[in-house]
């Protein structure tokens, strides 16, 4: 009795651990759209998103075509300009000159209406203003990592 005690015991202590470690990368994104040049299908969510120690948000687009290859978008965190999310990530990515969007779906009755979706407006390194809409399940983990690395207040109320 005393040993299997122990071993729960042991066994809690280590998941708290485990559980208790900054996540810094996500996976099952979907890239919905942007001033990036590259085809997404609808129905894809492998894009991956990490922010690295060196203070920048590495973004792994998928493309539509199977054997096309795999497109990586750098950001510092001192090139991003805002950060939204909720309905008003799809205002402020469509703001940006050049980016392309997809029509925007109808919602059943209004009922959880973009309430996943992120938006970053940063600057690019040819001068201009580059954007990037997402949708994730998991926005509600990435968000307090975007305003940690950042400093800036993600806005939601449209």
């Amino acid at each position: 009795m005393r040993r299997a005690l122990v071993y729960i015991l042991l066994g809690t202590a280590l998941a708290a651990s485990c559980a208790a470690a900054e996540r810094r990368s996500w996976n099952k994104i979907h890239y919905i759209g942007g001033t990036i040049p590259i085809k997404t299908s609808p129905y894809d969510w492998d894009t991956r998103l990490t922010i690295a120690p060196n203070d920048s948000i590495v973004l792994v687009i998928a493309p539509q075509k199977l054997f096309a290859p795999e497109q990586t978008v750098r950001i510092q965190g001192s090139q991003i300009l805002s950060l939204s999310a909720g309905p008003l990530a799809w205002r402020r990515v469509a703001e940006v000159n050049g980016a392309q969007l997809p029509a925007k779906p109808r919602s059943l009755f209004g009922l959880w209406q973009d309430v996943s979706l992120l938006g970053i407006v940063y600057q690019a390194e040819n001068g201009k203003r580059g954007a990037i809409l997402l949708d994730s399940y998991y926005s509600w983990q990435i968000q307090p990592a975007f305003k940690k690395l950042t400093g800036k207040v993600i806005e939601t109320s449209p």
